[in-house]
């Protein structure tokens, strides 16, 4: 049984992967930027293998398993901790402040 797109949504993998090596989102501005060299993008396309492999696999909790231990959750996503400018740009802060007010 295929597993239903709230399960595994392929296309925010393939996003990720289509985004990482054209140049028109930035990502690979921001690698040089970064690292100072440009990201072969190998671990966006094995994230896309991985969710195609974990859409077809017939158990929702494999799945949900299989995605965990994705490029993708592991260091993108929207937890600002596992942020790739986190600690090389940027210091993370424990409570954001853009609330507060300097007078």
């Amino acid at each position: 049984m295929v597993q239903p797109n709230d399960v595994v949504n392929v296309l925010t993998f393939f996003v990720s992967g289509s985004g990482c090596i054209a140049s028109q989102h930035g990502y690979q501005k921001d690698s040089l930027y970064r690292f100072g060299k440009f990201d072969a993008c190998s671990a966006q396309w094995n994230d896309v293998k991985l969710a195609m492999k974990a859409k077809s696999t017939a158990d929702p909790d494999e799945a949900r398993r299989m995605l965990a231990e994705t490029h993708y959750k592991k260091h993108l996503g929207s937890d600002l901790s596992v942020s790739p400018t986190a600690g090389a740009i940027w210091e993370l802060k424990e409570r954001p402040c853009w609330d507060e007010v300097e007078e």
